[in-house]
């Protein structure tokens, strides 16, 4: 499925806007008519938007030969869990109660050197960060714990989010990263409530 199906499917749309949003985001529209969901999520770029998605929606990937929880999908850098001969065919999720993404990107290549993912449902709230790990895509614990009491933009001023473990390129460091990632989640959060 292109990224460019995933962003303008009505059923999706109604069931969780902001996926639609992220893919809408992804590239340019050379990439989104040529790219596919399942070709992104099993290469797991470290700046690539679905991950963080899936991560903080609880998803499920399927394969021709069995179904992944996303927790245990994305190994690091580049790496999933799927086995020679496996291939990505679906993805399943329970779509949340509020829902946003939101990402500084880079300007050429419009990767997300960090990119934030907000969810709110039936089992709380999750936040998922791409672009940023040493390791790939992360769960925001940090992040969690503060929204779980309060689901509002306003509830992470001043919340400080540690550089270790964040990674540090060309395009920014460790520190900046931790600073984008607060900012981020704030946005998105926002953007979940509105």
């Amino acid at each position: 499925t292109t990224h460019n199906a995933v962003a303008n499917d009505e059923k999706l749309k109604k069931a969780c806007p902001a996926l639609s949003h992220l893919a809408s985001l992804i590239g340019d529209p050379a990439v989104r008519h040529k790219g596919t969901i399942g070709g992104s999520i099993a290469n797991n770029d470290p700046a690539a938007d679905y991950p963080a998605a899936l991560l903080a929606l609880g998803a499920t990937i399927v394969t021709n030969k069995r179904e992944i929880a996303a927790d245990k999908f994305f190994k690091g850098l580049f790496e999933t869990s799927l086995k020679d001969g496996e291939i990505v065919t679906a993805v399943t999720f329970t779509a949340p109660a509020k829902a946003a993404y939101e990402k500084f990107r880079n300007p050429a290549s419009r990767y997300a050197i960090v990119g934030v993912f907000v969810a709110k449902g039936k089992d709380g709230v999750s936040v998922a960060v791409t672009g940023a790990g040493d390791d790939g895509v992360f769960r925001s614990k940090e992040i969690e714990a503060v929204l779980a009491g309060n689901f509002a933009a306003s509830a992470l001023e001043g919340v400080k989010v540690p550089a270790k473990n964040l990674m540090t390129d060309i395009h920014a460091s460790a520190d900046y990263r931790a600073n984008l990632i607060a900012v981020m989640a704030k946005r998105a959060v926002a953007a979940a409530n509105a």
